[in-house]
Parts: C-alpha cells; sequence; structure tokens
C-alpha cells in the first residue's frame, strides 16, 4: 500500500477563522436588524399593526343607530350627494339623495368592510344591487383618545341630523316595512 505524499498547511489555529466568523457576523446581523427596527428602515413591521388594527375597526362596521354622511363635508350643499342610514344589528335601512332633488331607499346589511346593498330607484321602483366600500379614514375624539371612525368610502361623517334627513329616513323606513 502506497501512502500519498502529506502536505504540510501553514499551522493556524483551527478555530481562528470559525470563530472570527462567528463572533463577527452574529452580532453584525443583530445590529443591522435592532437598528433598522429602532430607525424604521423595515417598514413592513409597522404596517402589519396598522392594518390590522383598521381592519378590526372595519369589521365591527358602523355602530347601531342613525348615520348621516356627505360627499361634501358641509350639509345641504347644492350637487352633493348625501346618504341617511339607520343600522340595526349589522341591518342597513336609508336614502341617497342631493338636496333639492329626489331621493332613493335603499336596504342591506354590513358584512365586514362593505355595505351590500339593494337600490329602490325613485321613479319606476326597479332595484338594483350596490356596494359599498366602509373606510377608517375619519378621526373623531373620544374620552379615551383619538378613534378611528367608519365610513362609507366618498363620504364625510356629518354630526346633525337635519329635518330632511330625518323625513326621508323615516320615508325609506316605512317602505322597507311594506
Amino acid at each position: 500500500m502506497t501512502h500519498a505524499p502529506t502536505v504540510q498547511v501553514a499551522s493556524c489555529p483551527r478555530f481562528s477563522w470559525l470563530l472570527l466568523t462567528r463572533l463577527v457576523k452574529r452580532p453584525l446581523l443583530l445590529l443591522t436588524l435592532s437598528a433598522g427596527l429602532l430607525l424604521g428602515a423595515f417598514p413592513f413591521v409597522s404596517a402589519v399593526e396598522t392594518v390590522s388594527a383598521a381592519e378590526t375597526q372595519v369589521a365591527s362596521g358602523l355602530a347601531d343607530g342613525t348615520h348621516v354622511f356627505g360627499e361634501s363635508p358641509e350639509a345641504g350643499q347644492v350637487g352633493a350627494t348625501y346618504m341617511v342610514l339607520n343600522v340595526q344589528s349589522q341591518r342597513v335601512v336609508g336614502a341617497f339623495y342631493k338636496p333639492s332633488s329626489s331621493f332613493d331607499c335603499f336596504s342591506g346589511h354590513i358584512t365586514g368592510n362593505e355595505m351590500a346593498l339593494t337600490i329602490t330607484d325613485s321613479y319606476d321602483d326597479t332595484r338594483y344591487p350596490y356596494t359599498v366600500a366602509l373606510d377608517t379614514n375619519s378621526q373623531t375624539a373620544s374620552q379615551g383618545g383619538t378613534v378611528n371612525e367608519v365610513v362609507p368610502s366618498g363620504f364625510y361623517p356629518l354630526t346633525e341630523l337635519s329635518e330632511l334627513d330625518g323625513q326621508i329616513l323615516a320615508t325609506c323606513q316605512t317602505n322597507q316595512a311594506l
């Protein structure tokens, strides 16, 4: 049996490269991640928290009661569309209207982050489905601080129910009961 000639390798302690690699790479990686999180270089971490908070708020839907929303943040603006509605246990009855014009009643329900509605045309009683997305883009003050309010997409919450809003809502609630 012949033996291969032995090759001499410079004698370096075996642990030095392995140890150096472990000592430098791990702390460097941890330092980079920590600094990135502290400085906000990884926005996906806070975005995940923000999205889940928003989804939770939207999933709860609109609170039971009467609500008024407008394409304009001010009531009674000619040409703007308004929505008055009553919510009871995620069921919705209300109307879309423009000041000094006719109105169309709707009924439906809130599912997740949208309202699934059936609108009744006031001129010919034709019914058709319509979906309105719900957003949490408006903030209101409460005793516990600032809270995201759920609003239909493209609308502003209005604080007061006008006499006209009340009359339109009452008409639609009566029509839905028939």
